[in-house]
């Protein structure tokens, strides 16, 4: 798991799990929690298991988010790519001869 932070620009109030898009994020997210002036929110990041993927990302809808005053935010933020390796080895075992005799 990783720790995901949500830094904005002024205090904001309305981040919800339901703003939060996952579907290039190969994992889940738990619900953010603000710190005391509300500009840095937190959530911890499980990876899906069994995946190898390169490419990921997390984005927020800022549609829903409003600052002290009111303003809705607009559009959505990305986060920087990141990839996700929870794939463990596997192996295939082969004999050259499989009919050994004395």
């Amino acid at each position: 798991t990783t720790t995901v932070s949500f830094r904005f620009s002024e205090p904001v109030t309305g981040l919800d799990p339901s703003d939060i898009v996952l579907t290039d994020a190969n994992g889940t997210l738990t619900t953010p929690t603000a710190n005391t002036d509300r500009t840095l929110w937190t959530a911890t990041f499980t990876p899906t298991a069994n995946v190898s993927v390169l490419t990921n990302t997390i984005r927020i809808n800022l549609a829903h988010v409003s600052d002290d005053a009111g303003n809705a935010g607009t559009d959505t933020a990305s986060s920087n790519n990141y990839s996700v390796d929870t794939k463990r080895p596997t192996a295939t075992i082969a004999l050259t001869d499989s009919r050994l005799t004395a």
